[in-house]
């Protein structure tokens, strides 16, 4: 319950009560003194209704009520629900910071009775609070009720218009309106009903305005909706009234604090000067003007604008886990928004710096906004960064094609990573289209689907290229992939028409009750699941034939092979493909057949067993099938049992990923029977080897505690439900490790993990070769094994490990990982220990084989070094002239360097090696970093085993010759000079 209190944190900007006394006096009204029940606000990402890209009424969230889907957690309810409106039916993008009260995020107050009050009281408890509790002047309020509609047989709303008349409105103040404005469809069908709306004048004034009441008056406009759901319209048409009747109120709260505050524009209010104040701060901008022209001031004010309403609604919506990268209709706005700080503003970051201010002013009554602030943040910098790289990627590209086609600079969201490619299809398909000069639903849909343009792109394009978007056919389209992916059959099975469940349910099939797939029992050793009587209520033959209601069939005809039949029963133990766990798999029987279940699926309430029927036994019964036919269902306890415990397992693992990175949103989860996929998005940071360590052993310390595991059924009102079948200890998952981790690009981040006897095996394997590393390193510390010996076991080891091996995926992650990293370590500790020895053995061989008097080297190394580069061992002796040469696989290198304070024009590296170049007919070899004065190198040089020693001889002794020269030279100047 919110409590009432006053809330001055904005006084500076208004003497009046502040926004979150409003909404806390309306919560208080209904709950402290109307005994109403608080549900808090719903995320605006809808949980069960994939018709909404976000919740956009305060009613969404208890549709399900509506549609009589589960009862109502109260009788009467009262709520302040996040809102966002952003496209589809309710749709102000288009004008949100251009008009004084439209916005991408909004809060709706309401008031419900789920069967309880109905008109008298609804318009009665509205009415007090209005003038009573807020004072509104009585006169400045009209009201509008359902006039009637004689082709639907509905009679004008006459009981709600003299519950008015009671209450004291006179009757100009009340008035009829039709379909359009008065009465409240949910959709083409469902619960529906005649409303009455309550406007205000803004202006207070004392004349009759009732004739501006609807035609689109900002300063006259709807305050609150009143909805009397007492119908259902039927798929026909037809309208028929509805056994329980419900009312849904909703209020804007922006535009009662506006009239509240005695503002004219909502942005005058407490609601939004703060965060315009925070803009102006953060920019050195002028401040705030409330123009809506096109000059400059204007331009600014409406980047004002613009940048508050988006952050609010981009806080709200990243609060409420929705991702930029799921929601191109979130990443549009905040793109926009980005647009607006670097044309307007000529400054980035404002709105991650906004975020804290819309926490702040919201905080309130949503307190997850505080607790998801540096998340949103973290998020909002990403997309930042990723809008710059696009920009200087596809951005260049798109401005070359407006160079060539100037008509594609009128595109809005030219940004959109798809567009070219998408254009350039287009363009493929332009000469076919030509003859209709329509663009088909089909193609906008590919535009849609494949490249991930947004319909007001689609008609963009279309009108650029003179072709008709036809819309509505677009929307079949959508609709029917949202509907194909909605029931979860995929391209490789029948597809279940919308015909097939009309005729479900015009037949009254009955809904499936799958409650049993919760009733498992545990005997401390395995799980048992029990088998159900149910009874045959309906055949699907390949997706479109549906026998039911005392239908007979014969079982021949659907015997095929061919076709894939689905079994819809009144009940059912077995668990339909959700959540991302896996169906059941198991059998039916039905009389003398035998049907093999291998997939279950949910379509609206229906579980529908595809399968197929096993070869039939002898029996008296016949081949026949009768819907209503008692029938037996039996689940394979083994896949379901693993299922479980990857899915309770799935839900540690997210939680421990939560604690190990900054911020991660889950993409999916796939649970099947002996392992789990898991896919998360870290906005960049990479997971760790480290961090799944922490993450492993934090798992199985929850799996040795045996903490009990709590499950509970929720409705969609209640958050984060999710609805996979669990084990009912963690001791039960005895062993969790990963298995994989793959990570494409900055988002897409996969682990694989195992829990069970799986994970067992994997670990005793594991630590089976861990010893045998361990092993080998106490042998190589011993001075058993040659370094030959070492090397190979590394190598065959490290082939063990390796992905493209089988045994590897017997392996955990992290125990290969680690495995790998210590056999890198013991080879390089080898291949440096035989570096050493090799070192010491040439350093040895050099000194004993030179003269100490002569002051320079020249040696042919008696072999070629393994370890050793040819720098390397001039490197050793860098006081002194030196010049090595070597011979390997038929090829001659050489390589000599020279002390900085002995370079002169006659003697330095260059010209020494030049000596040596003309006996091999080689060339001077690349050095890096290095002056050619000193060091050198010689090309390594082909030359043949019978020719070998005399030219090594010859090239020895040349260089001999001309450095005993200039060497004594040298030192004889040098003591000249002393």
């Amino acid at each position: 319950m919110i409590v009432s209190k006053l809330i001055r944190s904005y006084s500076q900007f208004t003497n009046d009560k502040p926004a979150n006394l409003i909404r806390s006096e309306f919560l208080d009204y209904f709950i402290k003194d109307l005994k109403h029940s608080f549900i808090r606000s719903s995320p605006v990402s809808p949980i069960t209704d994939q018709s909404l890209a976000f919740i956009n009424a305060g009613m969404n969230q208890f549709k399900g009520i509506f549609l009589n889907y589960y009862e109502p957690p109260a009788t009467k309810v009262a709520n302040s629900q996040k809102c966002i409106r952003v496209g589809g039916k309710h749709n102000d993008l288009s004008v949100v910071g251009t008009d004084t009260h439209h916005h991408t995020f909004f809060e709706m107050l309401g008031n419900w009775s789920f069967g309880d009050y109905l008109k008298e009281d609804a318009c009665s408890y509205a009415w007090n609070l209005l003038t009573n509790v807020y004072n509104i002047p009585k006169e400045c309020l009209y009201v509008t009720y359902f006039g009637g509609n004689k082709e639907l047989g509905l009679e004008p709303d006459l009981e709600c218009k003299d519950v008015w008349l009671r209450l004291g409105l006179p009757e100009y103040q009340i008035l009829p309106f039709g379909m359009r404005d008065n009465f409240w469809e949910m959709g083409v069908s469902g619960p529906c009903g005649p409303c009455t709306e309550i406007h205000v004048d803004y202006m207070k004034r004392s004349t009759n305005q009732a004739a501006r009441v609807n035609k689109g008056y900002a300063d006259l406009m709807e305050l609150w909706n009143i909805v009397f759901i007492q119908y259902e319209r039927l798929a026909n048409g037809c309208i028929v009234p509805l056994p329980k009747h419900h009312v849904d109120t909703g209020m804007g709260l922006e535009r009662l604090v506006t009239l509240l505050q005695g503002k004219i524009s909502n942005y005058d209010t407490d609601l939004f000067q703060p965060l315009f104040e925070a803009i102006r701060k953060h920019t050195n901008a002028p401040e705030y003007k409330r123009t809506f022209g096109n000059d400059d001031t204007g331009k600014l004010d409406y980047g004002y604008r613009i940048l508050a309403d988006h952050a609010r609604m981009i806080t709200v919506a990243l609060t409420d886990h929705v991702l930029p990268e799921q929601q191109p209709k979130l990443r549009r706005i905040l793109r926009n928004a980005m647009n607006i700080e670097e044309k307007i503003f000529r400054k980035t970051g404002i709105v991650a710096e906004l975020t804290g201010r819309v926490a702040d002013s919201l905080g309130v009554v949503y307190p997850e906004l505080h607790s998801n602030l540096k998340q949103v943040q973290r998020i909002i910098d990403y997309e930042e960064n990723l809008f710059k790289r696009l920009r200087n990627t596809s951005g260049k590209m798109w401005k070359k094609m407006v160079e060539t086609r100037p008509e594609l600079a009128s595109i809005t969201d030219w940004m959109s990573p798809g567009l070219l490619d998408g254009y350039k299809d287009l363009q493929s398909m332009l000469k076919e289209l030509r003859k209709t000069n329509v663009l088909p639903g089909a193609v906008a849909f590919k535009l849609y689907d494949t490249y991930g343009l947004n319909p007001e792109t689609i008609a963009e394009l279309a009108q650029i290229e003179l072709l008709y978007f036809d819309e509505a056919d677009f929307e079949k389209e959508l609709d029917n992939r949202k509907y194909q992916s909605r029931i979860g059959l995929d391209k490789h099975s029948a597809e279940l028409t919308k015909e097939s469940l009309r005729l479900l349910e015009e037949n009254y099939v009955p809904k499936t009750d799958d409650s049993f797939k919760y009733n498992y029992t545990y005997d401390g050793n395995d799980y048992k699941f029990p088998t159900l009587d149910s009874k045959l209520i309906g055949i699907i033959i390949n997706g479109n034939t549906i026998v039911c209601n005392g239908t007979i069939i014969n079982v021949d005809k659907i015997l095929n092979n061919a076709d894939e039949i689905g079994i819809i029963l009144d009940k059912t133990i077995c668990y339909s493909l959700e959540g991302g766990q896996v169906s059941d798999k198991g059998s039916i029987r039905i009389k003398n057949l035998l049907f093999n279940i291998e997939n279950v699926k949910k379509i609206n309430d229906y579980v529908i067993h595809f399968g197929r029927f096993a070869e039939i036994q002898s029996s008296t019964s016949g081949p026949y099938l009768q819907m209503g036919d008692d029938c037996l269902v039996e689940i394979e306890s083994q896949s379901r049992t693993g299922a479980m415990k990857h899915h309770t397992a799935a839900h540690l693992l997210n939680a421990a990923l939560k604690q190990v990175m900054q911020v991660v949103y889950q993409r999916g989860c796939t649970v099947d029977t002996d392992s789990l996929k898991f896919q998360f998005n870290s906005f960049g940071e990479q997971l760790a080897s480290k961090q799944m360590r922490v993450m492993e052993d934090h798992i199985n310390d929850i799996i040795q505690s045996r903490a009990a595991v709590t499950v509970k059924t929720l409705n969609s009102l209640e958050l984060e439900s999710c609805c996979g079948t669990h084990v009912h200890n963690t001791g039960v998952l005895q062993h969790f490790c990963f298995l994989t981790y793959t990570s494409k690009g900055a988002t897409r981040q996969t682990v694989k993990a195992a829990v069970g006897q799986k994970a067992l095996r994997m670990r005793q394997a594991g630590e089976k070769i861990w010893r045998n590393i361990v092993e080998l390193e106490e042998k190589i510390q011993s001075g058993t094994f040659t370094y030959q010996l070492v090397d190979a076991e590394i190598n065959r080891m490290k082939r063990v490990l390796d992905d493209e091996n089988p045994q590897a995926s017997l392996l955990p992650y992290l125990i290969k990982e680690k495995c790998l990293t210590r056999l890198e370590s013991l080879s390089k500790a080898a291949w440096l220990r035989e570096k050493e020895i090799e070192k010491d053995s040439v350093i040895c061989e050099i000194t004993s084989a030179t003269d100490p008097s002569s002051g320079f080297i020249v040696h042919c190394l008696n072999k070629n070094p393994a370890y050793l580069s040819l720098h390397e061992v001039v490197s050793f002796f860098s006081g002194i002239p030196i010049l090595v040469l070597s011979y390997n696989n038929g090829f001659a290198r050489a390589r000599c360097s020279v002390p900085q304070e002995m370079v002169s024009n006659a003697f330095n590296a260059q010209i020494w090696m030049d000596t040596i170049l003309q006996i091999f007919d080689a060339k001077q070899g690349p050095i890096k970093g290095f002056k050619p004065t000193l060091v050198a190198s010689m090309k390594s040089t082909p030359i043949s085993e019978d020719s070998l020693q005399t030219y090594m001889e010859k090239a020895r002794m040349e260089a001999m010759k001309f450095a005993s020269i200039h060497v004594r030279k040298i030192e004889y100047t040098d003591s000249n000079n002393q």
